[in-house]
């Protein structure tokens, strides 16, 4: 059986060093995050938080008067806390051990032989917000995924395969599964944002040559060569924000933000973000 939770915890343990690679990466999701604004009594929660090296948290921590972390390797949240020096901060907050999908067990026990049902693609779409919810004192004022719902649809790769037949069923009920979960954090009137990895160099070899007015033209050529992350194309997440009818009368406001890229050892990704103002009551 596929250990999703030990791959993870190697995967953080070997890029805890890359904390000056992600410098420009980090200012990015930092100030997407309200890093280098006014101070506000509001609370922050980060989704995937792993390492922290994507995330200033002393910035975030002048901007926010609370910042939850949450990640299911509890180890790779306690060891950016300490390098950040807020290990003890009385306002920051760690919620290691948790399963964003609510399913990551019966994940790992597929094969390219497993019957996926309509049960199981209903689990994913609906037991993250009806359960991982719980495990978190939410509501909050902003909520984010950060470069995580990319490792949920890897969790599935490696067990199904992506010739299994209801592979696409189940990245499409884990994006949903995911965006509700964000949704059902979020405070009415508060701010959501989704951040993902797009593709990366290994696929797209010129990226890291491309000029910066390059790449707001690359997501309609990804998306026509079909070059991207399974799931997580912006066309896709846009589409499913608007497709799903409780998702989409929530949201008050979109602003989709240009794409960057990141810089992890050896490869390059191409970044791409959206921030959601939620209606109020």
């Amino acid at each position: 059986m596929d250990d999703p939770r030990t791959r993870q915890a190697a995967f953080n343990t070997a890029s805890c060093d890359q904390w000056e690679g992600f410098a420009a990466h980090r200012a990015r999701v930092s100030a997407l995050l309200g890093a280098g604004g006014v101070p506000r009594p509001t609370r922050l929660c980060v989704l995937g938080a792993g390492n922290a090296n994507d995330l200033d948290l002393p910035a975030l921590l002048a901007a926010h008067r609370e910042v939850h972390l949450v990640d299911l390797d509890r180890e790779a949240l306690a060891r950016g806390a300490a390098r950040q020096g807020v290990g003890g901060h009385a306002s920051v907050r760690r919620f290691g051990g948790i399963d964003l999908t609510g399913m990551l067990d019966a994940i790992a026990a597929w094969s390219p032989s497993t019957t996926v049902g309509a049960a199981d693609l209903q689990a994913l779409a609906e037991w993250p917000a009806r359960r991982v919810a719980q495990a978190l004192p939410g509501p909050y004022d902003v909520v984010a995924s950060t470069c995580v719902l990319s490792q949920l649809i890897g969790n599935a790769f490696p067990a199904l395969g992506n010739s299994h037949r209801r592979f696409l069923a189940v990245v499409e009920a884990l994006r949903i599964g995911h965006l509700r979960l964000l949704a059902r954090l979020v405070a009415p009137g508060g701010t959501m944002v989704f951040v993902t990895d797009v593709v990366s160099s290994d696929t797209l070899p010129d990226l890291a040559s491309l000029t910066e007015g390059d790449l707001p033209g690359l997501l309609p050529r990804l998306a026509r060569e079909r070059n991207f992350i399974a799931g997580v194309h912006p066309e896709a997440i846009l589409s499913a924000l608007e497709s799903d009818r409780p998702l989409s009368a929530r949201i008050a406001r979109r602003e989709v933000v240009p794409p960057w890229r990141w810089r992890l050892h050896a490869r390059v990704y191409l970044v791409w973000a959206v921030r959601l103002e939620m209606a109020a009551l």
